[in-house]
């Protein structure tokens, strides 16, 4: 069964428009309308995580502070060019 809910804030507005998948708990960021598609066949028909959608777990509930770089990026980024 799949249900879609309109949400209030959570708590992730510096990583765009948001999606979370329950009961598995992903998180995705800067979605597009284009992306839904995607989504609904990719992971929520076929249980695969989009990667490049994702938002990685240093990044979650920043509550507005500063993004937190990934301690694991090389290149001293968030892995996202920003």
């Amino acid at each position: 069964m799949v249900r879609a809910n309109k949400a209030g804030c959570l708590d992730q507005c510096e990583l765009g428009p948001t999606v979370v998948i329950y009961p598995q708990g992903i998180w995705y960021g800067g979605v597009t309308a284009a992306d839904v598609p995607r989504i609904i066949e990719e992971t929520v028909m076929g249980g695969k995580i989009l990667d490049d959608l994702k938002i990685p777990e240093h990044r979650l509930n920043t509550k507005g502070k500063p993004v937190l770089p990934d301690p694991k990026a090389e290149s001293g980024t968030d892995g996202c060019g920003q």
